[in-house]
């Protein structure tokens, strides 16, 4: 009854108003479910543009106090809406005659359901407090300390009391000042131990027994200390604290609430204590969390920087795996403080005044730390850069080679080699502009020909030079060397003889169209930041390359065609609808296909296929489209396992072993394609589908380290996962190749030879695969582990 009360548009405001009055009445009902609806009705008024009235607020926080749950819950609710709308509105605190801003009171109030009976209300509290910004400084210190105030009463002077003493009028003895004038009354009523008011609000939340509530008290403590500094410094050692939580969610969430206040904060020894021994978390979310909050803290002491920089080797040591994780914390570390760091680089690099020490070895991970974080602090700090001996200028040479998104460039003077990097103008982009026009100023065929070959080389190298063009390269590259594969099938005359069928030529054939398809999918699928027309030029290249495969199925193959001339004749639809929509010209090999398909009658693959013969035999080669510096080619980089590992993995046949696999995805637009693709020595393959949860975002690092953000900053990210390995009985250890894959088997439905290729079968451990399928498109290289089914043991 009460929802149908909802003022409807054209009411007056007057009439709002008289309702909102109407509605008032059943906050007082007797029935708690009215009295629910009546507040819901008022706070639906509110989010439909018609303001309460703060006259309210009173009634409000009366049902702050009501028996059942659903009542208060929504009650806390309108308390925090006209908190936020009337901050300013000054109101008189119960019991005194001093007066304090609406929002203070309404924080005051919010801060007391912390320690209501319900967890939905103690979570919706500790969330509201988070958002009152307004609150004055005073009161939301008061929710770190738990000594209780004085329930927001006015707090005399000894001055104002002595004088409120004799002008009372009452008998004293004189012996004494105003010895036995009345005190103030009290009502035991009023006596509450609860009443705190603000004070220890976030301590009570921060130590709830839900993970809920405890999850809702951290973030709301970061969203104040952000917008207060005096407040971030108080709350650090809450959030230090919480790294102690028994849920690895409360964790977490401290871990990134303290990184994102770290700016505002110094840690000191006893909070960097505790929070290095957060270190020793089996967890690799919780360590890479404390990795990057360390990154962005700032230190207050040498011991403190030394004391990190030993628990992070130590920790090493026991979490291989977060090598690359800890290079970067390091990196950070020394970038942001090289006066601490300068103090300590005799210890760490165990430079002696007087002796020789050994030359540590440069593949140690743990050298490789120390000597991120001093070469990171010698680049503010050119006092260091005197320190160094010669073996350690020599480990700097090699890491700034191998590693130069985590080592500086460095002003080495005198003898030294100078490491500072020069600005060159290369030419690069002017190069790709004229190699591609004189292709297309060709005079004939061959000549053409020759060019596209030269192109396609120059393109190849100039991806391996220069990363500014790399991904334009490659795309350019790529699609010359499908132009010069179709040339190569349509030279030779065998690819529509059916007496090819059962020869070695026809092999040859067959895998060539493979090949084909797998590059037109590799320019479709494998690069972001295409345009319009390159787009279009891949689709009229695909079209081209299914309409010979279609031909070399129907006249020199016996397999079945229909399902493959269907997928053909839904490809010319989805180009020309494309070409229309976006108003490009079709190539000339596309036209006549729209042409002929339109006039045809029968749309069976014999006919179809008749029709694109001759297309087919004189068609030429199109030009690439132009240089396109946005585009970026996907890829993979495997970071663990390495490859390196002598020892193998032993299990029992017909069991599964998980492999760690730790890598790196950048530029891979359509995340559900990805597959862990795994080889076995009999030529088997598994195609893996890694869950949603292993892949996190990545952001991209520049030469200095630091990270940035890019139009294909979404397309970036970090997949962490085990792979499951099982196979029988092996003689003796093998290898197994790992790598990653796209599989585009549900995006090209339609697209195979019936060659041979096997259906998709599920298994437990993912998908088995065809060697030679041209729907799956390896992103890396693979990376072998080595490892060793053993017999089951039979007992006695």
């Amino acid at each position: 009854m009460i929802g149908g009360l909802l003022p409807v548009g054209g009411n007056s405001e007057s009439s709002a108003q008289a309702m909102m009055r109407h509605v008032g009445d059943y906050t007082r009902s007797e029935e708690a479910r009215v009295r629910s609806a009546a507040f819901r009705t008022m706070l639906t008024v509110h989010e439909r543009g018609s303001k309460l009235d703060s006259s309210v607020y009173s009634e409000v926080c009366l049902a702050l106090k009501d028996d059942y749950e659903v009542v208060r819950e929504v009650a806390l609710k309108l308390v925090w809406v006209l908190g936020q709308t009337y901050p300013e509105n000054m109101i008189t605190v119960a019991e005194s005659e001093e007066e304090i801003r609406l929002v203070d009171d309404a924080f005051g109030k919010v801060c007391l359901m912390i320690n209501d009976l319900s967890m939905r209300v103690r979570t919706l509290a500790a969330q509201f407090l988070g958002t009152m910004s307004l609150v004055s400084p005073k009161f939301l210190q008061q929710t770190l300390d738990k000594k209780l105030m004085s329930n927001m009463r006015k707090k005399c002077s000894a001055h104002e009391r002595a004088w409120e003493s004799v002008t009372s009028g009452e008998w004293a003895s004189g012996k004494k000042w105003a010895d036995d004038a009345p005190r103030e009354l009290v009502d035991a009523e009023s006596v509450s131990l609860m009443s705190s008011g603000s004070c220890g609000a976030f301590v009570h939340g921060l130590e709830d027994e839900y993970q809920e509530v405890r999850n809702a008290s951290v973030d709301s403590l970061c969203s104040l200390s952000l917008n207060n500094l005096q407040f971030a410094q108080l709350s650090l050692d809450f959030l230090v604290d919480m790294f102690n939580d028994e849920i690895e969610d409360v964790r977490l969430k401290a871990i990134d609430s303290l990184t994102k206040i770290s700016k505002y904060t110094v840690l000191r020894e006893d909070q960097l204590e505790t929070i290095l021994g957060a270190l020793k978390d089996f967890s690799i979310d919780v360590r890479e969390g404390l990795h990057k909050m360390l990154s962005a803290c700032r230190l207050s002491s040498k011991g403190c920087l030394q004391m990190c920089v030993e628990c992070l080797l130590d920790n090493l040591k026991k979490y291989p795996m977060d090598r690359r994780s800890t290079w970067r914390c390091l990196q950070k570390i020394g970038q942001a403080h090289p006066e601490l760091t300068l103090p300590l680089v005799p210890e760490l690099l165990a430079i002696h005044p007087f002796f020789d020490t050994p030359e540590p070895d440069v593949e140690d991970p743990a050298y490789i730390c120390i000597l991120i974080l001093v070469f990171n602090a010698a680049q503010h700090c050119p006092t260091m850069l005197h320190l160094f001996e010669e073996h350690t200028l020599k480990h700097y040479s090699y890491l700034r080679d191998t590693m130069p998104n985590l080592v500086p460039a460095l002003k080495l003077d005198g003898s030294r080699r100078s490491a500072e990097l020069v600005s060159v103008e290369t030419g690069t982009a002017q190069f790709f502009d004229s190699l591609l026009a004189h292709i297309e100023a060709a005079p004939n065929p061959r000549i053409q020909e020759e060019l596209l070959e030269a192109a396609q080389r120059d393109l190849t190298r100039l991806a391996t030079i220069d990363s500014a063009v790399a991904g334009a390269a490659q795309f350019s590259a790529l699609y010359i060397g499908s132009q010069l594969l179709m040339v190569k099938l349509l030279s030779n005359r065998l690819w529509a003889n059916p007496s090819t069928l059962a020869t070695q030529q026809g092999n040859i054939i067959r895998n060539s169209i493979t090949q084909l398809l797998q590059h037109c999918l590799k320019l479709q699928h494998l690069f972001v930041g295409l345009k319009e027309e390159d787009l279009a030029a891949v689709k009229q290249f695909k079209l081209k390359a299914l309409a010979l495969q279609l031909v070399y199925i129907v006249r020199a193959s016996n397999s079945s065609a229909l399902a493959l001339c269907e997928h053909f004749l839904e490809q010319i639809e989805d180009t020309q609808r494309y070409l229309i929509e976006q108003g490009l010209q079709p190539e000339a090999f596309t036209a006549s296909v729209f042409k002929e398909m339109g006039q045809l009658e029968d749309t069976k693959p014999g006919p179809v296929a008749r029709s694109l013969l001759p297309l087919l035999q004189v068609s030429s080669p199109a030009p690439p489209p132009r240089p396109n510096i946005a585009v970026r080619m996907s890829t993979a980089v495997i970071t663990e396992p390495t490859g390196e590992v002598d020892a193998a993995l032993k299990f029992t046949a017909g069991l599964v072993i998980g492999v760690l696999l730790d890598a790196e995805l950048c530029n891979v637009r359509n995340t559900a394609t990805l597959r862990v693709k795994v080889k076995y020595p009999d030529q088997q393959t598994q195609l893996i589908v890694p869950k949603c949860s292993d892949l996190r975002p990545m952001l991209l690092s520049d030469s200095e380290g630091n990270s940035v953000t890019s139009d294909t900053s979404d397309t970036n990210f970090r997949l962490l996962t085990t792979v499951l390995v099982s196979h029988q009985v092996w003689t003796e250890a093998c290898t197994i190749d790992i790598s990653l894959a796209l599989d585009l088997t549900d995006v090209e439905s339609g697209l195979g030879l019936g060659t041979g290729l096997t259906n998709r079968k599920g298994t437990v451990a993912g998908v088995s695969k065809a060697v030679g399928d041209p729907c799956v498109i390896d992103l890396c290289k693979p990376v072998k582990v080595f490892v060793s089914p053993k017999p089951v043991k039979r007992g006695i």
